[in-house]
């Protein structure tokens, strides 16, 4: 593992299984936006983290496992949007999710995993917070979009924005959690921010250019699932023949992704979400 700067004062990790972690290195303390999926990567990235100083917060941008796990083996106070705190006390991964999940995709980790519980956020925000850390800041807002309690975080000073799944570079995640309509107005949310540097919830650090890209495939999806119900087909007939391409939860050089599964069972419950919204409202093909 290795944080790669991206501007003099912000680091990000966009090689591992999971989310991209991101750290700020202000004056009197550092922030890190989303801890790893993998134990062992982020026992590691703990380390690395407080060569650059003491790790004083970590933001969760939602609730998903590849973006919380980590936390219980970060120091600081773990912040996020109130939903999030909520998601997690109510909805924590099973332990027999995570002792399956990890004996595939981390399984040096699996003797930590006796230890581990879920770390729930200690600072929670309703619309809009912000965190310092001497002279740089972290501006935090609530987006609902890829979940209901998704947020972006901006830096300022940095003019770094940092999405989470709002926006991925490394193509499509799971629309399971999310509705339609907040998935494309939270592009538009992303759009008006006063950024060079765009890090996404997965995938490499791009720029303003890659957001029509990334609107592109969503709408393709959405446009596969209103033809569907156009032809008279149901739900289950359209689970059952669209697909998305799947870039973040495969097998990579760097690791071993997701079982197939549970790669299908996002695939299955993203388009039976859309189906869903595109029934109760057909305008929104046209977001």
């Amino acid at each position: 593992m290795a944080l790669e700067r991206i501007t003099p004062r912000v680091f990000v990790e966009t090689s591992n299984l999971g989310s991209n972690n991101s750290l700020i290195v202000g004056s009197e303390g550092n922030i890190l936006v989303d801890s790893p999926h993998r134990p062992t990567d982020a026992i590691e990235l703990a380390r690395e983290a407080q060569e650059h100083g003491r790790l004083r917060f970590v933001v969760n941008t939602d609730h998903h496992p590849d973006h919380t796990i980590g936390n219980f083996w970060m120091p600081g106070e773990i912040v996020s949007h109130a939903g999030t705190r909520k998601r997690l006390i109510e909805e924590a991964p099973s332990d027999e999710y995570l002792q399956n999940l990890m004996a595939r995709i981390d399984p040096e980790a699996l003797p930590l995993m006796g230890d581990y519980k879920v770390r729930i956020p200690d600072v929670v925000f309703i619309n809009e917070m912000t965190l310092h850390v001497g002279d740089l800041s972290l501006e935090l807002s609530f987006q609902p979009g890829h979940t209901a309690n998704s947020l972006l975080a901006y830096c300022p000073q940095e003019h770094v924005l940092f999405s989470g799944d709002i926006f991925c570079e490394a193509g499509l995640p799971s629309f399971q959690d999310s509705r339609v309509a907040d998935w494309f107005s939270a592009l538009e949310a992303v759009e008006a921010f006063d950024f060079e540097i765009l890090v996404p919830g997965h995938g490499d650090v791009a720029d303003r250019s890659a957001i029509e890209r990334y609107r592109a495939q969503g709408r393709e999806v959405v446009q596969k699932v209103a033809a569907a119900i156009a032809a008279g087909h149901d739900c289950d007939q359209a689970m059952d023949e669209i697909r998305f391409e799947d870039r973040i939860h495969v097998d990579t050089d760097q690791y071993i992704g997701y079982p197939d599964d549970l790669i299908e069972m996002f695939q299955r419950r993203s388009v039976s979400r859309i189906y869903e919204d595109l029934v109760a409202n057909p305008n929104l093909v046209d977001r």
